[in-house]
């Protein structure tokens, strides 16, 4: 197991980067396409990939707590399968057709990029929802099995689980749809695959925040503001 100190660290670094990933891509581009994917092909892709690569490099790094007795899998090889997962979004990407936005990367061959390969896109989207589905998987069962934790923390986590399996299922089910009636969701709900994701992303994005004690750094900065006030009167 690693120290307590890195697994905050790391944890807080994923939390962290979670949240910034939506709206860096938002900012960089300007313009809502049909999925986080889809910014790949535009200037932020420079954070797509970046902080993509970043989830896998820091979730094969992650060793958290060993098997517990009861427990099927070891925080280590679920961390160790999602960071495979999300590396392999990175390197086999979606395909670009059908952006509803702008892309700028489209009319030459721009890294791994490509057009409407189904079987590279069958991929992308599989490891994608492999990725969020054992990190929803990290919240509502690991992330509970700290005794010391609150029950509204417990709460939190297992909420924040469900919320990353219900985004992901709600995903599945759209495609479905749209596979079967041959229409195009993002023409009723545009983008609908960017909000569910961005949803997805701050769940487990809080839920590792909070299973890094965000709270006591923001605890240890208000005393030091506090204590620094103090000085000054005096």
């Amino acid at each position: 197991m690693q120290d307590k100190t890195t697994l905050y660290s790391l944890r807080k670094t994923i939390g962290i980067l979670g949240l910034a990933l939506p709206i860096l891509l938002l900012v960089t581009h300007q313009d809502l396409l049909s999925s986080m994917s889809h910014y790949y092909y535009t200037a932020g892709g420079v954070f797509f990939i970046l902080i993509l690569s970043a989830f896998g490099l820091i979730l094969l790094n992650y060793r958290g707590y060993p098997k517990q007795e009861g427990e099927s899998f070891s925080d280590r090889l679920i961390t160790t399968v999602a960071g495979i997962c999300i590396l392999v979004t990175v390197l086999i990407p979606t395909k670009s057709e059908n952006p509803l936005g702008t892309l700028f990367f489209t009319d030459y061959p721009y890294l791994f990029g490509h057009e409407s390969n189904g079987f590279l896109g069958a991929i992308h989207l599989l490891s994608a929802a492999s990725f969020f589905f054992l990190l929803g998987y990290m919240s509502f069962y690991k992330f509970v099995l700290n005794h010391d934790a609150s029950a509204s923390k417990n709460r939190l986590f297992r909420r924040s689980g469900i919320i990353v399996w219900a985004s992901v299922g709600a995903l599945i089910i759209i495609f479905a749809i749209e596979k079967i009636l041959k229409i195009n969701m993002d023409e009723v709900f545009p983008a609908y695959t960017f909000w569910l994701e961005w949803v997805a992303v701050y769940a487990f994005a809080v839920a590792w925040l909070v299973k890094g004690k965000i709270h006591k750094d923001f605890e240890k900065m208000i005393k030091t503001f506090q204590t620094e006030k103090s000085l000054k009167k005096h």
